[in-house]
């Protein structure tokens, strides 16, 4: 449907337009055409949903890059075993908060607030002690 528009446009221009131009503008749907096919052959694959052996090299490649594991690492395990510990570091990567993000800055305040609390309770107690010192004597 979008190539048939452009179609039309170009036969109503086509009249109208010199020649370099009008190969300017099959150029450009020539180059429209490849690029959709791209995309939409990348669209129907990513539509498709994994296979098993799929499955298992991706999972294997995220625990390779997240935990440090070497190929050696892997052998003997089971596609269930490996389900598992793939389930871990995909929690830590969505459980992942960049630093300067808004939650970061967020968390960071929170424990500011308990780390200043904390102090000033020390403080507290070593100016106290002093005190119970003199009421001693």
């Amino acid at each position: 449907e979008t190539i048939a528009k452009y179609l039309q446009e170009y036969q109503e221009f086509a009249s109208e337009l010199p020649l370099e131009k009008r190969i300017e503008l099959i150029s450009d749907l020539v180059k429209y055409q490849v690029n959709y096919s791209k995309v939409y052959k990348f669209q129907s694959q990513q539509r498709r949903p994994m296979t098993k052996k799929q499955k298992r090299e991706y999972y294997m490649a995220m625990i390779r890059n997240n935990l440090g594991w070497k190929v050696k690492d892997f052998k003997g395990l089971s596609f269930e075993e490996i389900e598992v510990k793939f389930a871990e570091v995909w929690k830590q990567v969505e459980d992942f908060i960049p630093i300067g993000s808004k939650e970061e800055a967020e968390r960071l305040k929170r424990k500011g607030l308990n780390l200043e609390q904390e102090h000033v309770k020390k403080q507290k107690s070593s100016e106290q002690a002093p005190e119970m010192e003199k009421s001693t004597e």
